[in-house]
């Protein structure tokens, strides 16, 4: 018997969905007993921008918390809801030790936070939110900050590096580069980064050497996350990327969802809809294309009729 998946949308499946094919789609999961879940950095990327009633993108998010909260509030029926952040899960897998605070977080700010706005009428302010909203901006703000330097040191590292060679050489030095980048090694290095990042998190020293089975085991367990941090330094290194872009800046949190891809929930394979096509791209470099759909493609799956 083949097993139902447990869904989560990323936030442009939330984007492309008017309310009639939101409602229509929301039938049809409660209708296939589908376990309806979100990614706490979704949830969060909507959370920043209500920290500004300004902002243009405040009363789409505003609606799009909503449509979350439906959708994976446990009182509408079935399984759902919302899941613990990649970063504590990722620590857990690595070091056997979850990330406490950011557990905490999920569950006493993120969680109760978009259920209260949720539940807010939409002719009210979010004035009594606002520190937590801020907050919760200031931090994805910072994190989008933080890679855009990262990029712009990479690529100022890569032209020094260039410097005074001719186009020809300029090229084989591009291509003997991306050649490492694209090879097993690199990501056997961002395995040890991670495995080495989730024991810091977790506030205990690793393991040193790290063991060659723990390395081979965030490999397999962490392969989208590793692919798609692969794909992030590739947009900046060799395909053109300016870091300050916003689409580039948030790849970072996009790295983190990722790491959903490949896992399951409870017994139930997890599956990311999405039309971001570099979601897509990284399943299929992991083999598991099957895990990542588009949301036309979903829809079809569902059997919901195609919105005119």
């Amino acid at each position: 018997m083949t097993r139902l998946p447990a869904v989560l949308l990323d936030a442009n499946a939330y984007r492309k969905m008017g309310q009639a094919q939101f409602d229509a789609l929301f039938e049809a999961e409660r209708r296939r007993g589908v376990a309806r879940y979100c990614d706490p950095f979704v949830v969060a990327e909507f959370l920043a921008h209500l920290a500004d009633p300004t902002d243009p993108d405040f009363p789409f998010c505003r609606g799009a918390v909503g449509r979350v909260y439906r959708r994976c509030n446990v009182s509408t029926g079935g399984e759902c809801g919302i899941l613990r952040d990649s970063e504590s899960r990722m620590a857990e897998f690595i070091t056997g030790k979850g990330l406490e605070r950011h557990d905490a977080y999920t569950e006493q700010v993120v969680a109760p936070l978009f259920a209260d706005i949720a539940l807010t009428p939409a002719d009210q302010p979010l004035t009594r939110m606002e520190p937590h909203l801020r907050g919760i901006a200031e931090h994805m703000a910072g994190v989008k900050r933080a890679l855009a330097e990262t990029g712009r040191r990479l690529q100022e590292t890569i032209e020094s590096i260039l410097a005074g060679e001719g186009p020809d050489e300029r090229k084989a030095t591009l291509r003997r580069a991306r050649r490492t980048h694209e090879s097993p090694v690199t990501r056997r290095t961002f395995a040890e980064i991670f495995t080495r990042q989730a024991y810091q998190n977790a506030g205990s020293a690793p393991p040193d050497p790290l063991p060659e089975a723990l390395v081979m085991r965030v490999l397999q367990g962490a392969a989208a996350a590793i692919e798609f941090e692969a794909l992030i330094w590739e947009k900046l290194a060799f395909g053109g990327a300016k870091p300050d872009a916003r689409h580039i800046r948030s790849l970072r949190w996009d790295q983190r969802i990722a790491f959903n891809i490949g896992w399951e929930m409870r017994g139930q394979p997890l599956w990311l809809v999405t039309d971001d096509r570099a979601f897509a791209r990284v399943a299929k470099s992991v083999g598991h294309e099957d895990r990542v759909h588009t949301l036309a493609a979903y829809e079809q799956w569902l059997g919901v009729a195609p919105t005119k």
